[in-house]
């Protein structure tokens, strides 16, 4: 969730409307797109913030999309736009006529992109489509907006608990299934220099995640810290980090910080994303590990990370960019591309999903995802800055009541904001 390749992608905190109306003002300077030429003539344009061809996260993406042009005949421009420009570059060029053909957006920007005349409504093509029962439910929920659907899941993302095998056996230990067990079983395995328990603690909001999910499961929305089970969230942190569960240099590490902990034995588990599992079985061949669904409480939910494929409302050929997005989703295509991008299917019937242990059970975490409403989307980075604020205060000895407190009337003003 931000920058590094280790975080889910989080939703802007850009107000779409507002650039869009901003833009049509200044659409001279406006990056170009699909609009304003023949669609015979022209290339399909796509538009996404994965990366370039030479990077891990963009080549996979570019290869799925070159195994289109070979089985189609067709001619398709990507184009990387980094994350941060993305949403600004994509309204401003809306606003000008000159968006792309598809966009690779941030699931939870959909609405707000949507509303911001941003993207086409596909509910006809959906409809006659016919395969979104095959969706997640979580997944699919981020794709509409007021009954209709305006995107398709392209993939998911979610986080579990990554374990040390060996570290437990020897212990004598299970994986903790509880929060209470989560808490008990990091201290017993802390000692000679080795961590319970790693999970990204960084300022801002990727270090939010692991509160975020302990929020979940004790029955608050991360709009809520400051309640009880707020409270119950920052004092199980504290407990962590008092007993030498985690270390409180967890504040300092992000994503793949968090990894490089688990993956060198100074931290018996870890809770982080699917990012890393081929990752792991690429780098760490020898660490014995296994992954278990988040301990739970009132509830077991993890946190979705996604992005939607959708058309952008300029596109000179949406038809074409509907068949380049229909072929993406075709379970036979996501089961070589996914596993090359270090992701899950947002569909439930992509072929070797449930052969393999580890996804399957990430697949079985999905089940459980939590995902920011249209409200808390537009103002998500925001939100868990905030939070994040409030762990670090509380580690570094505020008492919970004044950092939630705190961290509550930052939030308050924050979602108060149109």
């Amino acid at each position: 969730m931000g920058a590094v390749v280790g975080s889910s992608l989080r939703s802007s905190p850009y107000r779409l409307g507002v650039l869009v109306a901003a833009a049509a003002l200044a659409v001279a300077g406006c990056a170009g797109g699909s609009g304003g030429g023949d669609a015979a003539d022209e290339p399909l344009s796509v538009w996404q913030f994965y990366g370039d061809e030479s990077m891990p996260t963009g080549k996979p993406f570019y290869d799925l999309v070159a195994r289109y042009e070979q089985e189609r005949g067709a001619d398709v421009d990507i184009r990387f736009i980094p994350y941060d420009d993305f949403n600004r570059t994509l309204t401003q060029a809306a606003a000008a006529g000159e968006g792309p053909d598809i966009a690779l957006i941030s699931a939870f920007d959909t609405a707000a992109m949507a509303e911001g005349g941003v993207i086409e409504d596909l509910s006809a093509r959906v409809q006659e489509w016919g395969q979104q029962d095959a969706y997640f439910e979580t997944s699919w929920a981020s794709t509409q907006v007021d009954g209709q659907s305006f995107g398709i899941p392209h993939l998911a993302d979610a986080y579990a608990v990554y374990y040390n095998r060996a570290l437990l056996d020897e212990a004598g230990l299970a994986v903790p299934t509880t929060w209470a067990e989560m808490e008990s079983t990091a201290a017993a395995l802390a000692g000679d220099g080795r961590a319970g328990l790693a999970v990204s603690g960084i300022e801002g909001a990727e270090g939010a995640t692991g509160l975020q999910i302990r929020m979940l499961a004790a029955g608050a929305e991360p709009t809520e810290i400051d309640s009880p089970a707020g409270h119950a969230a920052l004092e199980s942190f504290r407990r962590l980090v008092e007993s030498g569960g985690l270390s409180e240099g967890f504040l300092t590490w992000n994503e793949e910080d968090a990894k490089n902990q688990f993956a060198t034995g100074q931290a018996a588990m870890m809770i982080n994303s699917a990012t890393y599992v081929s990752i792991l079985r690429e780098e760490n061949p020898e660490l014995d590990w296994s992954v278990a669904v988040l301990p739970r409480e009132e509830s077991g939910q993890t946190v979705l990370s996604a992005e939607n494929l959708t058309i952008g409302a300029t596109s000179d050929d949406p038809d074409q960019a509907w068949d380049l997005i229909a072929f993406m989703q075709q379970p036979e295509e996501l089961a070589t591309y996914l596993p090359e991008r270090n992701k899950l299917p947002a569909r439930d019937d992509v072929p070797g999903t449930t052969e393999d242990p580890i996804r399957a059970i990430f697949a079985e975490q999905l089940q459980q995802a939590w995902a920011p409403d249209a409200a808390l989307a537009a103002h998500n980075n925001e939100v868990l800055t905030a939070l994040q604020a409030a762990l670090q205060a509380t580690i570094s000895g505020t008492s919970v009541a004044e950092a939630a407190r705190s961290a509550q009337a930052t939030i308050d003003e924050t979602m108060a904001t149109s």
